[in-house]
């Protein structure tokens, strides 16, 4: 029983340093969100194209 706890414990810490070494998403406050969303052009363009398709 003791060791489940100590093995969750030891996943939680991880998880929280990786999660602390992320430099993205940035809290709002911390600058300029001028950061360019590829993905979402590429959601959007993809999108058109099928609507383009269909009409």
């Amino acid at each position: 029983m003791v060791w489940l706890i100590l093995l969750a414990a030891l996943v939680v810490a991880g998880l929280e340093r990786n999660r602390r070494r992320q430099p993205y998403p940035r809290p709002r406050t911390a600058g300029g969100s001028r950061i360019q969303d590829r993905d979402l052009e590429r959601v959007v363009a993809e999108i058109r194209a099928a609507a383009e398709r269909e009409s």
